[in-house]
């Protein structure tokens, strides 16, 4: 068996604005100042709500370990660009056929049914990569272990992130950001910083997943 520890980071694409619900100030604000000041406010967090939307966000990171035998790498892919994303899209799924064998090949993710697989393949479908035909069934996915969905037994309990969980069962990572500062950072420049939470978060899924059994 052949398991690949994955997560991505994201923002908003460039043109999300384009594509949010149109935004006015409630009645009762009358003062100019405060009216755009709100106006402003709930653009931000439309668009920063926006990075989790599969057809409003973009992958600016994408973090993966290859465990087996045969096959030990890890890496973290930056997208600086839609340029990039194409060509990081492309490189890893040319990854994943060298090794792929259905049922004996797995993405192990955080959170990965509902967001970071059907990222991947809807950011391919966008950029015209070729991607595989991963299934992501919610009650029948042998492409893939999602540790939150084991964690809160497919919704039955309250879902937590993944640093709640690192927390909670002492795990040892380093995290300069969360992930809800990948906006800013990217907006910033800072891509080291972007990187090094994508390689952060791809160890303490590892870790996760080891601590939980999914993984000897």
């Amino acid at each position: 068996m052949r398991h690949l520890i994955l997560d991505i980071e994201a923002v908003a694409i460039d043109d999300v604005a384009t594509y949010l619900e149109p935004v006015s100030a409630p009645s009762n604000y009358k003062d100019e100042a405060k009216i755009a000041a709100y106006i402003a406010e709930e653009t931000k967090r439309q668009i920063d709500k926006a990075a989790l939307d599969i057809d409003l966000a973009r992958i600016v990171a994408i973090g993966y370990q290859w465990l087996g035998d045969d096959h030990p790498f890890h890496e973290v892919l930056l997208c600086k660009d839609e340029t990039q994303e194409m060509t990081n899209l492309g490189k890893l799924w040319d990854a994943f056929w060298k090794v792929y064998i259905p049922g004996h090949t797995v993405a192990v993710t955080f959170n990965g049914l509902a967001y970071d697989l059907p990222l991947l393949l809807r950011r391919s479908l966008y950029l015209g990569v070729t991607a595989p035909k991963l299934q992501l069934d919610r009650y029948k996915h042998i492409d893939a272990i999602d540790l939150m969905e084991i964690l809160c037994l497919d919704g039955r309990l309250k879902m937590h992130g993944l640093q709640f969980y690192a927390n909670r069962f002492k795990i040892p990572v380093e995290q300069d950001i969360t992930g809800a500062d990948i906006g800013k950072a990217v907006a910033d420049g800072d891509w080291a910083a972007v990187e090094k939470h994508c390689a952060a978060d791809v160890q303490t899924t590892y870790l996760l997943a080891k601590r939980m059994g999914v993984l000897s």
